[in-house]
């Protein structure tokens, strides 16, 4: 499955749609047929289609186009250069992640089990 397929089918999941008749008539300038073209790989989303499809499934706009580029890339030079990118941005995050789940375990939760002494 290509990816503006998968981000096609995490729309129809998310707003719960059983056919790509009906993903049509959500998805912006889309028709039954353009989505059929996209199934099979014939074209990709449009950035439109694309940022729509983000804000309706609260994914990553970055993510989305890095990989969005990749599959609508022409020549393997720019394939390989959105590749790259995209790994750049995924460890990126990793690390970012990686650094937040530290510094926030590193934060002592209050111990509600002590008694407030009164100060005079």
């Amino acid at each position: 499955m290509n990816y503006s397929y998968e981000l096609i089918t995490e729309l129809k999941r998310k707003l719960e749609l059983k056919s790509d008749n009906e993903t049509s008539k959500v998805l912006p300038k889309s028709t039954s047929g353009t989505i059929s073209e996209i199934k099979n790989g014939k074209r990709t989303l449009t950035e439109e289609q694309a940022l729509f499809i983000c804000e309706m499934c609260n994914l990553n706009v970055d993510w989305v186009l890095v990989h969005l580029a990749q599959e609508s890339a022409k020549s393997p030079v720019a394939k390989s250069a959105w590749l790259r990118l995209g790994k750049t941005l995924a460890k990126t995050v990793n690390a970012l992640a990686i650094i937040g789940i530290v510094l926030f375990s590193q934060a002592s939760p209050p111990n509600h089990n002590q008694r407030i002494r009164n100060v005079p």
